[in-house]
């Protein structure tokens, strides 16, 4: 640069500064970039700089950072970067300030002093300027920019505080992405220090003493580390909970995992290592029945909750015919006139629908192998008992079902001739008269 356009780059940024003063910017006490004499100010100096507006820029951002500090400014700016009418000026402003650090040879450490970050704690990455930080480190080495970050970070806090730091930031979507990063650098060190899953899990401050831990959000970054190590953290927190709870206990907790709001990963997670323990010790369909004191149940099994666990232990053990085996289970427990009746009544309550609909639908397979035909089964529901009720009948549905089975596409005219060898013609007529005018009925009636 010659001497004359230093004498005028002198010149300009004078009365840049002279400018600031008069017009009292230095003395704002509100939000700089919001204020008239700012703007004011701004169209003087670019208008000063029409050939060169990065060095408009240039003086603008100097002459702040002079009165403000480095720190002051790079809370204006990120303030300024959420309203649609400053953002893009604020980020060619940034880019200047972020440039000037590194003309300067700031280090990351040296920055982050400089934007007063080090009393932040667990609320770092709620600090605005937390996001100029960043951007600074990724400037400085952007390929190791987390890297780089958690050399910083580590060197100012102790294990524990950073474990929570990054698991309360991954809670929020703005940070959720960088805190992760750095958590995973974090367990990549735990697992070069030699650290064991059980520290770890002091560090992450769960407390096994109470089933809240199983709530916490350090249970998903603990579970990650277990992970790291090659060991399944599921079967460690079984271990921990056996020592407290009976495998029904634990069975009953699972049912109710979702409702204490424990995560879905953390409940799947445990009846898998809950199962697994099961089958090591070779417990059958037949024991894990009694184990869930299924066998106490009485007629109410259909709607106990811990049929959903027994039938996911079922499906684990015979992947092609759990549900025969849970049927075979019930037959010799209750016999077939008082399971049927069970499956009647559990269809028409809607509970445990899924469950009931499979044993139902093995129930039907059996009638076929025994050869029972339509009407053995309408008597065997003592359809042929319930008069003008037929259709009202909870069994009708079952027996409807069956003829179906039986005859595929076509089921209307076996059951028609069934119901005719039960009921007189004209009687049988307004017997479907009736049901046509009863929505539960109006469809098999028309």
């Amino acid at each position: 640069m010659t001497a004359r356009k230093r004498i005028g780059a002198y010149d300009k940024q004078k009365a840049a500064n002279k400018l600031f003063t008069q017009l009292k910017l230095h003395e704002t006490t509100f939000d700089l970039f919001k204020g008239p004499n700012f703007q004011t100010w701004v169209k003087s100096v670019t208008k000063s700089y029409t050939k060169t507006p990065d060095a408009a820029n240039a003086v603008i951002v100097s002459t702040i950072a002079a009165r403000y500090g480095d720190e002051a400014l790079a809370r204006m700016l990120v303030a300024a970067k959420e309203a649609s009418t400053t953002r893009r000026f604020a980020t060619q402003l940034e880019e200047v300030q972020l440039a000037n650090w590194l003309a300067s040879k700031q280090t990351a450490d040296d920055v982050f002093k400089l934007l007063k970050l080090d009393d932040e704690g667990v609320k770092l990455f709620k600090d605005p300027v937390f996001t100029t930080w960043v951007s600074y480190a990724t400037k400085l080495d952007g390929n190791k920019s987390d890297a780089l970050m958690f050399s910083v970070l580590k060197a100012r806090y102790d294990d524990d505080v950073l474990a929570n730091m990054f698991i309360v930031a991954k809670e929020t979507r703005s940070t959720q992405k960088i805190a992760a990063k750095q958590e995973t650098l974090l367990l990549a060190k735990w697992a070069d220090d030699g650290k064991t899953a059980d520290e770890a899990f002091k560090l992450l401050n769960l407390d096994t003493k109470t089933d809240d831990f199983l709530k916490s959000p350090a249970l998903d970054s603990w579970e990650s580390y277990v992970k790291l190590l090659g060991e399944d953290p599921f079967k460690l927190i079984l271990a921990t909970l056996t020592a407290r709870y009976t495998d029904e206990g634990l069975a009953r907790m699972l049912v109710v995992a979702t409702k204490d709001h424990i995560p879905r990963y953390v409940v799947v997670g445990l009846e898998g290592a809950l199962f697994n323990k099961w089958q090591d010790q070779e417990k059958s369909v037949e024991s894990v029945f009694k184990l869930l004191n299924l066998n106490k149940a009485g007629d109410k099994i259909l709607e106990s909750p811990m049929l959903r666990i027994w039938a996911s232990y079922v499906t684990k053990l015979d992947t092609k015919k759990p549900y025969e085996a849970m049927f075979s289970v019930l037959k010799t427990r209750y016999g077939d006139e008082v399971l049927t009746n069970m499956l009647i009544v559990a269809a028409k309550s809607g509970s445990t629908n899924y469950h009931v609909t499979r044993l139902e639908g093995v129930l039907l397979k059996t009638w076929v192998s025994d050869g029972k035909t339509a009407d053995d089964i309408f008597k065997l529901l003592r359809l042929d008992k319930d008069g003008d009720q037929l259709f009202e009948s909870p069994a009708f549905d079952m027996w409807v079902s069956y003829v179906t089975k039986l005859e595929g596409q076509n089921p209307d005219k076996l059951m028609l001739s069934v119901l005719k060898t039960h009921y007189k013609s004209g009687k049988l007529e307004n017997m479907i008269i009736a049901a046509q005018n009863v929505p539960d009925t109006k469809t098999f009636a028309v």
